[in-house]
This record gives structure tokens, C-alpha cells and sequence, in this order.
């Protein structure tokens, strides 16, 4: 059997099947029941959250009995937190698909989990079944989740004091996330209150809610039938933007279906829409009244239309065998990336194979002139602590700590003070992606200001004297630019900042600057101008990557977007 991951996150959905008696591994007369937390908590966010899906209740009603939730630190005695129904039930989440999903945010004091450091967190869920509206049978309990051949490992999460690295110089946030909104065969996410409240309490200041196109086209009762009215498009709406009052900037965005220049589905994600864009042709449901299916450049023009901003979703990414064979899935090309094209998702969850070819679509369109930013996102379901996927269908899942919801960062320069603030930050190109460090173009006599923008273009002189130092009598920003690079305690100090140039019209860039920097670096501003070329009247970009490591260990990496020269 050839296995592919499924475009299915946390959390599953492990009760469609083909046909009714179909044989699944993953199948239970039980409800999904998923608990979730934030991965990162800051601390005086107030107290701590965590999350409880139980999916499919109008299939397999329950009542609750107890939730036990203990958090542990390595040499210290466990805390255990007791919530009894009355008290699960003031913390239930309204949402509008609450016929299907019932969504708890429990609350644990702050005071009793303790300060900073690391803590495991094993959630326990008790409840019995119902049948005509009353409970029977034994008590079931879940431990986690009770999705089959899950880990039911314990969650971590790092209890921090500490911010983002460069928090005051950007803002951060998630551009590919999905919610309940986005409900097929394989997933379920959860609502947008409850994404609200994770990132808010992870530090993040935006996130994107891109929900799948061919979602948004069914029916709120039922995600296999179409609906002409797409009642789901207005109930989208009104979560994300006319009833929402979140903490987060939440901006209202869609994943649509495209076609690319092989005639193959790709997807495209537009950010600060306000209308449905159709595109239904591999969401594995029969296409009925939103038949229509775009192609990169209508649905490029729809999004700008709308006053929005599009880019590439996951474009580094590889298409599994089912998805080329049942969902008629292609990949990103050099040959799509046109016609007006946004913005490119170079990262999807790490800085893997997926960041080596999404940059180099990247970089390609860089060097042909044109000017979009880089952008990170995770493509949550969820997924605030860990992802899931269905990697065998029908037989098991598979499991990544090192995804989730605010892993790969899009970092917006600037503070910005609403969502369309976000979206035109990336439609001037001012942002950059990041698993760890900041990282930033600047002036060196002015390095909190970024000059990683599409709107400017440094000019380069020829005032350097014989043995290259600057003419200080020119006031040049090109004479004082410079990298800047912050880590923190928490994501790692600075290892290296590489500088590359990439030249308009020509096929390959070239690095011209590698400098490794001492042990514990936490915020350095790095001259480059000694390794700028003299003018040329050649148009050329300047970008910059750095690279750092945790105390544990972990590589860590951040990639600005460009600084244009001589445009």
C-alpha cells in the first residue's frame, strides 16, 4: 500500500467511510474526544487554557462525568485539577456548529501550575454514552484523545515570561490556520473562539483563518452535500469577522482551489476577503451548484478585487499518490507563479525539503523582478500542541511534536493595529518567516526600522574610498545597511547570518557575506556594506538568513524577505 498523508490534521475524522460496513481501523461508535493546549504559555495572560473537542455528538451523544487534568514538572509532585459537570459546562464554547461539535475551554489557575519552565499536561475525560436522551452502560474514559493508534503521549508546554524574540520590533502570527468551518471526511477543526484563545495565550498577534473553499460550499448540516445558499460562507462571516471579538487579530481569508497550468488542483490561500471564491474540484464531494473551478490568475484577480492579497499555500510541498489519483492534486510550478501572484508560502510547519523548493519558486520569481514577500504558516486543523494526520487511510494516524499552531511564524515589521493592517503589511512585502530569530534589513544608524519592503528602494552610491570605507559626506542608507538578528533564552542564541544578493535577469544568486557569531549572541546588528558591490545600474535584491540553536539543542532559523537595490 503506498502511504500518504492525508490533508488531515487534529483532528481526525475517523467515522466517514466510503460505504456503510466499510472496513476502518480508525472507526468507533464513539465521538472524537480531543483534548489541546497551547504548546507556549505567557505568563499574566491570565490563568492557563485547555482545550475539549468531542466531535459527532449528534451521532453519539454523551454526558460528561468528570474531567481530570494533571500538570507535571520534572523532580516536583503533579497538580491535579478536578472539574465537575456543572463546572465543564460554563466553559462550553458557542459556536455554529455546535449540533455537531461540542468545544470546552477549562481554565487552570495560574498560580498552582507555578512559573517558568516545562510542563507535561495529561488530560482525562470520563463520560457515559446516551440512548433516548438518557446515560447507560459502564463509564468510558479517554486519556488525551481517542483517536486510534494516536500516542496518547502527555502534552508539553514551556510556561515562559519572555516574549518573541523582536516582539516589539514586528508582530508575529500563523497565515495558514483552519477552523470548524473547514469539516470533511478526514478533519474537523475547531471554532474560532477557541483558536482565539490558544494564540492569544501563545504570544501570537494575528492568525489567518483560511478555511478549504469546498468546505465553506456545504451545507452546515451535513459536510457531503453542496449548498447553493453556502449558509456556511455566512456563518464563516459573521465567527471571523461581524461577531468576533478576540483578542488575536483574526483575518478572514480562504484557501481556494485552483487550477494550475497543468490543468491540476493547486491551492491558493487569499487573505482580508470579505466574499466566497469558488473552488470545489478536490473536496471529494460531487460538485452540484458551486461547479465553477478558477484558475490561478481568475482567482489571483478575485482576491484583489475584494481588496485582499493571495499567495501560494504550502508551495514546497509534495502531493501524495492519493491525492494525485482521487483528488486530481498537482504541485506549484515556476510556470504558475505569475499573473499577479501575492505571496509565496515558503514554510509549512519546519524548515524541512518543503522550505528548500519553496524558496527556490521563490527566488525565481525574485530574480525575474518581481517583488512578493515569503510567508509561513502550519496549515493547523488545531493542531495548538501537536499535529496529527491520517497517514494510512483507514488504519492509523501519524504523529509530529514538531508542528503545530505558531511553529513557523510569519513575522509582520512594524506594530500593526488591525487585520488589514497584517494583510497590507504583506502586500508590501514587509515580513519575514521564522522558527525562532528575528531578523531584519536595516540601517545601522536606525536598526528598529526595516527596510524589507516592496515600497522602497535603496540606492547604492560610489562613495567609498580606495580601501572601501564609506564616504561618511554621503548620507546613503545603502552606506549603513546592515542585519539584524535577536534570539532569546527561550528560542536559542545566534549561530550565523548569511547575506545573499540575487541580480534581476540572471538564473542563480550568490552569498556575499557567512558570519558566524560567539557563543551566547542574543541581538547583533551585522554591517554588510563592505560586501555590496559597487553600482552597476543593476536592479538586485539583498535578503538575509540567520541561524541559531536552543539550549536543547534545536536548530532554529529565520529567512527575511527582500531589500530591494537600485528599482
Amino acid at each position: 500500500m503506498i502511504e500518504t498523508l492525508l490533508p488531515a490534521a487534529l483532528y481526525a475524522e475517523t467515522h466517514f467511510r466510503f460505504f456503510r460496513g466499510m472496513p476502518s481501523a480508525l472507526f468507533r461508535r464513539e465521538p472524537e474526544a480531543v483534548f489541546d493546549l497551547p504548546r507556549r504559555f505567557r505568563i499574566g495572560h491570565g490563568g492557563f487554557p485547555v482545550a475539549l473537542l468531542v466531535n459527532d455528538i449528534h451521532l453519539y451523544p454523551i454526558q460528561i462525568e468528570s474531567v481530570q487534568i494533571t500538570v507535571s514538572r520534572i523532580g516536583r509532585k503533579p497538580v491535579l485539577f478536578d472539574f465537575d459537570p456543572p463546572v465543564i459546562n460554563t466553559s462550553r464554547v458557542e459556536h455554529p456548529l455546535k449540533a455537531q461539535t461540542d468545544a470546552y475551554i477549562l481554565i487552570l489557575p495560574q498560580e498552582r501550575i507555578g512559573g517558568e519552565g516545562e510542563v507535561f499536561v495529561n488530560a482525562c475525560l470520563r463520560y457515559k454514552r446516551m440512548k433516548n436522551g438518557r446515560p447507560f452502560g459502564r463509564v468510558v474514559a479517554v486519556l488525551n484523545d481517542n483517536l486510534v493508534t494516536s500516542t496518547k503521549l502527555p502534552f508539553r508546554c514551556v510556561i515562559t515570561d519572555g516574549d518573541y524574540p523582536g516582539d516589539g520590533l514586528c508582530d508575529y502570527g500563523d497565515l495558514h490556520c483552519h477552523t470548524a468551518f473547514s469539516r470533511s471526511h478526514v478533519e474537523f477543526g475547531p471554532p474560532v473562539a477557541l483558536i482565539d484563545k490558544i494564540a492569544a495565550a501563545s504570544g501570537l498577534r494575528f492568525v489567518a483563518a483560511t478555511d478549504h473553499s469546498y468546505d465553506l460550499a456545504c451545507s452546515p448540516d451535513d459536510y457531503l452535500r453542496q449548498d447553493k445558499d453556502t449558509r456556511m460562507w455566512g456563518m464563516y462571516i459573521d465567527s471571523v469577522v461581524n461577531g468576533y471579538n478576540g483578542e488575536t487579530l483574526m483575518i478572514p481569508s480562504e484557501e481556494v482551489s485552483v487550477l494550475n497550468s497543468k490543468n491540476k488542483v493547486v491551492h491558493l490561500c487569499g487573505l482580508g476577503i470579505s466574499e466566497y471564491i469558488p473552488g470545489t474540484l478536490d473536496g471529494a464531494r460531487k460538485s452540484v451548484y458551486t461547479n465553477k473551478q478558477l484558475t490561478i490568475a481568475e482567482a489571483v484577480r478575485e482576491i484583489e478585487r475584494q481588496g485582499g492579497v493571495s499567495f501560494a499555500a504550502h508551495a514546497g510541498s509534495r502531493t501524495g499518490a492519493f491525492q494525485k489519483i482521487f483528488l486530481r492534486r498537482g504541485e506549484w510550478g515556476e510556470s504558475d507563479l505569475r499573473d499577479g501572484l501575492g505571496g509565496i508560502q515558503g514554510v509549512n510547519g519546519n524548515f524541512g525539503d518543503t522550505w528548500t523548493r519553496g524558496k527556490r519558486l521563490w527566488v525565481s520569481m525574485l530574480l525575474k523582478g518581481q517583488k512578493i514577500p515569503i510567508l509561513a504558516g502550519n496549515d493547523a486543523h488545531g493542531d495548538f500542541n501537536r499535529y496529527r494526520a491520517i497517514a494510512v487511510p483507514f488504519l492509523r494516524l501519524y504523529e509530529n511534536e514538531n508542528r503545530y499552531m505558531g511553529f513557523a511564524r510569519t513575522g509582520v515589521y512594524g506594530k500593526r493595529v488591525d487585520a488589514k493592517g497584517i494583510v497590507d503589511g504583506v502586500r508590501n512585502g514587509e515580513a519575514f518567516i521564522t522558527n525562532g530569530p528575528f531578523v531584519s534589513i536595516c540601517d545601522t544608524r536606525r536598526r528598529d526600522i526595516s527596510l524589507v519592503s516592496s515600497r522602497i528602494s535603496v540606492r547604492i552610491s560610489d562613495n567609498r574610498d580606495i580601501d572601501g570605507n564609506t564616504d561618511n559626506n554621503n548620507d546613503d542608507t545603502a552606506n549603513h545597511l546592515g542585519v539584524r538578528a535577536v534570539g532569546t533564552e527561550e528560542f536559542g542564541s545566534l549561530r550565523a547570518i548569511i547575506v545573499i544578493k540575487g541580480t534581476v535577469g540572471t538564473s542563480e544568486e550568490e552569498i556575499i557575506m557567512r558570519h558566524s557569531l560567539p557563543d551566547d549572541t542574543y541581538d547583533v546588528t551585522v554591517p554588510i556594506v563592505d560586501h555590496i558591490p559597487r553600482s552597476s545600474g543593476d536592479k538586485y535584491y539583498l535578503r538575509a538568513e540567520v541561524y541559531g540553536e536552543t539550549k536543547q539543542g534545536f536548530s532554529t532559523a529565520a529567512a527575511s524577505g527582500a531589500c530591494f537595490v537600485g528599482y
